[in-house]
C-alpha cells in the first residue's frame, strides 16, 4: 500500500501517463485529418524523396511551427501556473495571430478545441474550463496543451518534448499516404530528430513572446496553395 501511495504522488509518473494519453494517435483532435502544408509540397514536387521531407521538418523545428509552439506552450503554461488571466489571454492572441494561412488556422483551431473538449472531461478542473472558455475566439492546440500541462503538474520540458514529436509524427504519418516513404524510413526521420525537438523544448523554456518569428516561407507558400488544391486527401 505504501508502495502504491508514493507511486500515486509521484509527478514524474503521472505526468508520463497524462502524455502517453493526450499524445497518443488514438486521442480524438483530429490531427490525422492535417498535413500541415506538406500535401501542396508533395504535388508541387518540392518534397520528393526523404532528404527533402528531413529538411522540410527541419526548418518547421527551428525556423516555423514548431518553434514558435513550444513558445506558446510555455508561456501559456507560466500564466496558467501564476493565474494571470490578462498574460494568458495575450498568449493566446497571439498564437491565433501567428497562423500563417486559413487551414493552418483552421488545424490548430480545430485541434484545440477537440484537445479541450476531450481534456475538460478527464481533467474535472474548474480552473481549466474557465481559462480555455474565456479564449474562445482565440483557442489554439498549443495554448490549450499549456494549460492543461500545467494544471496537471507536468514537466514543462516533457510536455514540449511530446508536443512537438506528436507533431513531427503526424507530419511523417500524412507523408507515408502521399510519398513513397515506408514506414522504417519514417521512423529514422523521427529518430534523427530526437536531439532537435529536445534542443527546441529546453530553448522554449527560456523565451517570452517577443522572441516569435518565423522564416519558413515555403511552408506558408505551400499551406495557401493548398486551399485551392483540386485534388487533396488533408484538410491543410
Amino acid at each position: 500500500m505504501k508502495q502504491y501511495q508514493q507511486f500515486k504522488d509521484n509527478k514524474v509518473h503521472n505526468g508520463l501517463f497524462s502524455l502517453m494519453t493526450w499524445f497518443s494517435p488514438s486521442y480524438p483532435i483530429g490531427s490525422f485529418a492535417y498535413s500541415h502544408g506538406l500535401e501542396y509540397a508533395v504535388e508541387a514536387g518540392i518534397v520528393t524523396n526523404t532528404g527533402d521531407l528531413k529538411n522540410w521538418l527541419y526548418d518547421f523545428l527551428h525556423f516555423g511551427t514548431c518553434y514558435n509552439d513550444s513558445i506558446f506552450i510555455s508561456n501559456s503554461y507560466d500564466a496558467t501556473e501564476k493565474n494571470d488571466l490578462i498574460f494568458f489571454n495575450e498568449v493566446a492572441a497571439m498564437s491565433k495571430a501567428f497562423k500563417s494561412s486559413s487551414e493552418i488556422s483552421l488545424e490548430s483551431e480545430q485541434q484545440g478545441i477537440s484537445f479541450y473538449q476531450v481534456t475538460s472531461v478527464t481533467l474535472s478542473s474548474k480552473k481549466f474550463e474557465s481559462l480555455i472558455n474565456g479564449i474562445k475566439k482565440n483557442i489554439s492546440y498549443p495554448v490549450v496543451v499549456g494549460c492543461a500541462g500545467s494544471i496537471k503538474t507536468i514537466r514543462k520540458i516533457d510536455l514540449i518534448d511530446a508536443y512537438l514529436h506528436s507533431f513531427i509524427s503526424n507530419i511523417l504519418s500524412a507523408s507515408l499516404r502521399i510519398m513513397p516513404l515506408g514506414q522504417t524510413e519514417a521512423q529514422c526521420i523521427l529518430s534523427s530528430l530526437e536531439k532537435e525537438i529536445n534542443l527546441i523544448s529546453i530553448n522554449a523554456l527560456s523565451k517570452t513572446i517577443s522572441d516569435l518569428g518565423s522564416s519558413v516561407f515555403m511552408g506558408d507558400w505551400a499551406s495557401a496553395n493548398h486551399e485551392g488544391q483540386y485534388t487533396r486527401l488533408f484538410r491543410s
